[in-house]
């Protein structure tokens, strides 16, 4: 049998600030999802409905790898065999914030199963499914955006490989492939519902989901027509449908699954510099370390900072885990106590704190001072200012100077929510009162043309660059520009 080759188009859909996902754009065509002349292998077609539910795992690799002839039939994550493909996939180029961004995307589509989804590769001891993310070396025949070597009727045989290409510069686009492709290896099917994420052109609806609804089983004809199928997992789908030639992409889901298990286990946060009860002398750096169970995550830091000169940061998102540090210039002599929170996607949080005094008089500020890292430019073709930004806070009636921040290194795994251009999707929000903390490793102002005319937006960028450039990525999502 010949493996399902699928094509999914940019989804342009947008994470909002909490971070939930937003309204998607509309698209303007359609794009086949499937080559009509290539049929996947169907495995466990008369296996019996499972006695019970049991929960799934998602492994997203991102990393590439050479993949391995294993034997007819034999595409076992856990030593990258694969009957379709015998080169190697290489890395995904989305950076540590785009990859968490497609898997939050994915999050969101399982939310009502029991499927978790890392970007680190599970042990031998445990049954996970692998979706290799990245472009083939040699290139694969064909432009397509993933393809599914065998639909495994009730995930009978258990882990499979699938592939999704690095084919879009969008976390959406990217999600849904995996998600078309990883669904097609647990016996589903494509659909004739232009919502359901197994439809097999991109006509309709731009963020499709899996369907609590029985729809006829088709195919794309040579003229990309859609066409009533036969369905290849009948009994899978005789569980909730009449016929074995329609599908519920949603209970069948739930079926192999089972329901969601919440997350409930809070990330981890703490303060790493000053130490607690240090006495100081400005400048210095709030130094934050963050990081939760689950890989990859979106942690949303908010700080705020209590003493003779009070400032505080709006919750900002950075993957998980980060090593932060914000410079802090201009306080006041006193006594200060700093309170950081993280939060997870699921709305988990943790705090922690710490009491330092700042002795001495006030350290210079920075404030007039245009001497610091420029910003990078954009690769829309916007205007770009070349100054960094600096931020103070009013002076105060005892005539202290303002406090100060600008820009230094850091190791943060990525770049943090960012504020929409084009797509008019918020995702990142500034403080207007942010007084001594703005944020760490080249801090930008970058101004963009959007459909409303000029609007300023905050960048944050890496230590180090990426793997390769992305032009254009999700509004209100990480994103990484071209170099």
């Amino acid at each position: 049998m010949l493996p399902r080759l699928t094509v999914l188009p940019f989804l342009l859909t947008c994470l909002a600030a909490n971070p939930a996902l937003g309204a998607p754009d509309e698209l303007t065509t359609a794009i086949p999802t499937s080559a009509p002349w290539y049929r996947p292998q169907v495995l466990n077609a008369d296996a019996p409905p499972p006695l019970a539910a049991q929960p799934g795992l998602l492994y997203v690799n991102y990393d590439g790898g050479k993949m391995n002839g294993c034997g007819w039939g034999n595409n076992d994550p856990k030593n990258n065999c694969s009957v379709i493909f015998h080169g190697t996939v290489l890395p995904f180029s989305g950076d540590a914030a785009m990859r968490a961004a497609v898997v939050q995307y994915i999050r969101k589509d399982f939310s009502d199963f029991n499927i978790r989804v890392t970007d680190i590769r599970p042990g031998d001891n445990v049954d996970y499914d692998m979706e290799m993310v990245g472009d083939w070396d040699p290139a694969p025949d064909g432009g397509f955006a993933g393809v599914a070597p065998s639909i495994d009727c009730f995930n009978a045989d258990g882990g499979e490989v699938s592939f999704t290409l690095d084919y879009s510069p969008s976390a959406g686009s990217i999600a849904k492939a995996i998600l078309q492709e990883v669904a097609h290896t647990w016996g589903l099917e494509h659909v004739d519902s232009t919502g359901d994420l197994l439809y097999p052109t991109t006509a309709g609806v731009a963020d499709p989901t899996y369907q609590d609804e029985c729809f006829q089983i088709v195919q794309l004809n040579q003229v990309n027509q859609v066409v009533p199928d036969t369905g290849q997992c009948k009994q899978q789908h005789l569980q909730f449908c009449n016929s074995g030639n329609l599908q519920n992409s949603y209970r069948e889901l739930l079926q192999t699954f089972g329901p969601s298990v919440p997350d409930l286990t809070p990330p981890t946060v703490q303060i790493v510099e000053p130490a607690a009860d240090a006495e100081l002398e400005g400048p210095f750096n709030l130094r934050i370390q963050a990081a939760d169970e689950q890989s990859p995550q979106l942690l949303a830091l908010g700080i705020v900072g209590e003493g003779p000169s009070a400032f505080n940061l709006d919750p900002a998102h950075y993957p998980s885990p980060s090593d932060l540090k914000f410079p802090l210039k201009g306080l006041a002599a006193g006594a200060y106590k700093v309170t950081v929170t993280a939060e997870d996607e699921v709305g988990n949080q943790s705090q922690t704190q710490v009491a330092f005094t700042v002795v001495g008089p006030p350290a210079p500020t920075t404030a007039g001072d245009d001497t610091g890292p420029a910003d990078t430019s954009s690769s829309d073709g916007g205007d770009d200012d070349t100054s960094v930004p600096t931020t103070t806070s009013a002076s105060d009636d005892t005539g202290a100077p303002p406090v100060t921040t600008t820009p230094v290194d850091s190791e943060v795994g990525g770049d943090p929510m960012v504020e929409s251009g084009d797509d008019g999707c918020s995702c990142r929000h500034a403080s207007p009162s942010a007084l001594a903390l703005l944020l760490p490793l080249a801090l930008g102002l970058r101004r963009r043309r959007t459909r409303g005319g000029r609007r300023s937006a905050v960048d944050l960028r890496p230590a180090a660059p990426s793997v390769a450039s992305m032009t254009r990525t999700l509004p209100g999502a990480p994103r990484r520009e071209g170099r």
